[in-house]
């Protein structure tokens, strides 16, 4: 069977900064998300994004079934994973920075 989150067709954002496989799951309308965006860009880091608003309702819905079950406490947006091992919730600069690495 496959994946949900397999069957997205994410946008690329590119950066320099490709070694973390980072996916940002969104909504065009969350102001957070879109610093989220705006950060990860500043930072230098290539990513993968897409705004879960804007997607097939049936694949949305088992996308984010697939996100609850695969990470733990997922429950506000935007979502990051990363190296599809890890995922934090909600946009806090330094708690993004301290997840990602950066000092």
């Amino acid at each position: 069977m496959s994946s949900a989150l397999d069957k997205i067709d994410y946008k690329i954002v590119p950066g320099l900064n490709k070694d973390r496989k980072l996916k940002l799951y969104a909504l065009s309308t969350c102001a957070f998300c879109k610093k989220a965006m705006t950060y990860l860009e500043e930072q230098g880091y290539e990513f993968q994004y897409i705004y879960l608003d804007e997607m097939d309702l049936n694949l949305k819905r088992e996308a984010k079934k697939e996100l609850k079950s695969t990470y733990e406490n997922i429950p506000v947006f935007p979502i990051l994973t990363i190296d599809d091992t890890d995922a934090v919730s909600g946009f806090i600069a330094p708690k993004w920075a301290e997840r990602l690495g950066i000092e």
